[in-house]
């Protein structure tokens, strides 16, 4: 380990200490119970509004019982590191990207499989049926409770160098990815080079050249200033992404019934509402890509990109056990 990746280590864990002391057993200020959510994007990102509607109604449904903070920007560390927090119950709450979960189970990499879905409503009603429930469940064995399944817009690549039409376009391209073995597998097998880093590390990535570029929704593009270094944006649609709202379970375990009920109701309303501004943000935020110097380009192949990631689910298939035949191209 690195000196510079050891300050950063301690500096998190020293961050998460001292905020674990204001109230993460339950004693916050007027008898409240603090609840920490911790979320990686930037503040103007709609997931972050959709965060504090949540406390907002937890707070309602509660008769004040909970203040919920939210600290975005990755004040409380990466996705891994808040992730590992909540499992182990010294954070209360995080939003994260779904890829990391596969962290601690392999089969949840299922939700990143390339053109799983062709439409977003289909993907929204699976999560909603049995997909749904048993990624859940899984995650339920890993003492996280999903609260809500919030949209996070559909994945495209945007670099520096290029516009993407064929998967051609991408050979020899360092694109970052998340750290998730599908993701890696994608794009390797799109002839580029998949780096897997942590959300915060991409723009000093891009910066610097150790990247050439990374995919990801409109929103994250323009909000995270990655529109600054990458100018290139191609409507790839590779993926629907999905960020999970979860509660630590061996917290939630140690709430009562009725406000256990208002956790989960407040997680479902967030999670409308969250959708509902996404919808409302991506066309805002495309616009400002623009005016930004984005050169937009929509003329993609997608029949090619959907024939090159066919190995991807063959190769994979087995470690994704039964979850796989909730998926329509299974």
């Amino acid at each position: 380990m690195d000196r510079r990746h050891f300050i950063k280590i301690s500096v998190g864990t020293a961050a998460a200490a001292s905020l674990a002391a204001c109230g993460s057993s339950g004693g916050g200020s007027g008898g409240k119970t603090d609840v920490r959510l911790g979320d990686t994007v930037n503040d103007s990102n709609p997931e972050i509004a959709a965060e504090k509607y949540f406390g907002e109604r937890l707070a309602n449904l509660t008769g004040n019982a909970y203040t919920v903070k939210v600290f975005p920007n990755g004040t409380l560390g990466d996705h891994n590191r808040m992730n590992e927090q909540v499992r182990n119950g010294t954070l209360q709450m995080t939003k994260t990207l779904f890829a990391n979960l596969t962290a601690f189970d392999k089969r949840l990499g299922v939700l990143s499989v390339p053109y799983a879905f062709t439409k977003q409503a289909d993907l929204f009603t699976a999560l909603a049926g049995d997909l749904g429930k048993n990624l859940a469940s899984v995650l339920d064995g890993y003492d996280l409770k999903v609260l809500g399944w919030f949209d996070s817009g559909a994945r495209n690549v945007y670099n520096k160098k290029h516009a993407i039409k064929t998967p051609a376009d991408l050979k020899g391209m360092r694109i970052r990815v998340p750290q998730d073995a599908v993701a890696i597998d994608t794009f390797n097998t799109l002839g580029a080079q998949a780096t897997p880093l942590a959300t915060n590390e991409i723009y000093s990535a891009l910066q610097q050249g150790v990247i050439d570029g990374a995919e990801n929704n409109p929103i994250f593009y323009v909000t995270n200033k990655h529109v600054e270094e990458a100018k290139f944006w191609s409507w790839t649609r590779h993926q629907f992404g999905i960020d999970a709202l979860l509660v630590s379970k061996k917290w939630f375990n140690d709430q009562s019934k009725e406000h256990q009920d208002a956790f989960v109701q407040a997680g479902k309303e967030a999670e409308q509402r969250e959708r509902e501004l996404w919808t409302d943000e991506t066309d805002k935020y495309v616009k400002e890509a623009t005016d930004k110097g984005a050169k937009i380009n929509d003329d993609v192949d997608v029949a090619a990109f959907q024939q090159a990631v066919k190995p991807v689910l063959e190769k994979n298939r087995a470690t994704f056990g039964d979850l796989v035949k909730y998926l329509p191209v299974a």
